[in-house]
């Protein structure tokens, strides 16, 4: 009776997780030739450089030094999206670019259902996540305002919650299993953060600190006593050391062209920097101006009032990042992942959220609705 209703629930999931990438399809593809309207200049920045590399094989940068200086991976999606649109008789453009936006964003829920899927496996037996997590996490996602808007512009935020949600799993995967494959690829998602987009650099930090805390739960440095070398749970916990090893090893080989740029063109690290960190602003003291924007930060998830990010292009202005009917299972869930932060998963959680608000609370724009992807 058990394997029956075990059976019909994966056969049950399957079908709802198809209804869910289905919706998500949907609310990303519908009319993109045409909403959002107009072409921003960041949209149009990047498609001209993408179009760039598309027509000159000499051409390959490995960060754009306009607009401030822009990491690349999104530029090179775009060249492949306007390559993908020539084989099959259309035109590179702003059309391609959003296509390349929404699938992104399409991709994005069904990773995270996979990430909700691993956390469900990793959660201990007091701490144990419903089997239907995963589910609800993915069609949360599928909704939410702010990543369908994403979805649809042509930019590299949407790749955040992507790459986030991608290394994560992987991570948490490898730390399960032992397996390198998992922990090497969380070392190349790990590293793409850094390509794609300059808030998102936060992410490898807290990718180290969630290992962190999963070494510091299960004493991955200390064999158990008396064990002997090939007992399974010291087998696994050096494959556990080797495998973090392993996803270092892989990010910093990953890194080390855009290191070695950086190491000749300084002022194109500090350039974004300087002019958006509240600490390079004149004005009030950078402390009050922080704790202002964390507090900013912290009423712009809503749902009361119009606490929201103003910027049109980012959010309807002044709308809460949540609506009522979201906003009571996140502060439900926050309170939760804090009485639970001792278990990994839950402290996975409260790290990224406070970890991929930050940009936002240390930027002269706070609110600002990009820091939400957590």
């Amino acid at each position: 009776m058990l394997q029956m209703t075990e059976s019909r629930w994966r056969w049950s999931r399957g079908w709802l997780l198809l209804l869910v990438v289905m919706v998500a399809i949907i609310l990303r593809f519908w009319q993109i030739n045409s909403l959002p309207p107009g072409f921003h200049d960041d949209e149009s920045f990047e498609g001209l450089e993408a179009l760039r590399i598309l027509n000159n094989p000499e051409y390959r940068p490995i960060f754009l030094t306009g607009s401030s200086g822009v990491p690349p991976a999104n530029i090179y999606a775009n060249v492949v999206m306007f390559r993908l649109f020539q084989l099959f008789g259309g035109e590179p453009g702003p059309l391609a670019m959003r296509v390349t936006a929404a699938l992104f964003g399409v991709l994005s829920v069904a990773v995270l259902f996979g990430l909700g899927r691993e956390m469900t496996f990793q959660a201990q037996a007091r701490a144990r996540l419903s089997a239907a997590f995963p589910l609800f996490a993915a069609a949360a996602l599928t909704i939410l305002r702010w990543h369908v808007h994403f979805s649809r512009i042509g930019i590299e935020p949407i790749l955040v919650p992507l790459l986030w949600a991608m290394a994560l799993w992987l991570l948490f995967r490898g730390w399960r299993t032992g397996d390198w494959i998992s922990f090497a690829a969380s070392g190349v998602a790990a590293a793409a953060t850094i390509y794609t987009y300059q808030a998102a650099w936060i992410i490898p930090l807290i990718l180290v600190l969630v290992t962190l805390h999963l070494m510091i739960r299960d004493r991955v440095w200390r064999r158990p006593q008396g064990a002997a070398p090939l007992e399974t749970d010291g087998v696994l916990q050096t494959r556990r050391l080797r495998g973090v090893l392993l996803a270092a090893m892989t990010g910093f080989i990953l890194l080390t062209p855009l290191l070695l740029f950086f190491w000749d063109n300084w002022d194109l690290l500090a350039a974004r920097p300087d002019q958006v960190l509240v600490v390079a602003k004149g004005g009030r003291s950078a402390a009050a101006r922080i704790l202002d924007n964390g507090w900013s930060m912290v009423k712009m998830f809503g749902p009361l009032g119009a606490p929201g990010d103003d910027n049109l292009r980012r959010n309807i202005p002044g709308a809460a990042v949540l609506d009522f009917w979201l906003a009571i299972p996140f502060y439900l869930g926050l309170l939760v992942a804090v009485w639970r932060f001792r278990f990994p998963v839950y402290a996975a959680v409260l790290l990224s959220l406070v970890g991929l608000a930050l940009p936002g609370v240390v930027s002269t724009s706070a609110p600002i609705s990009i820091a939400a992807w957590a």
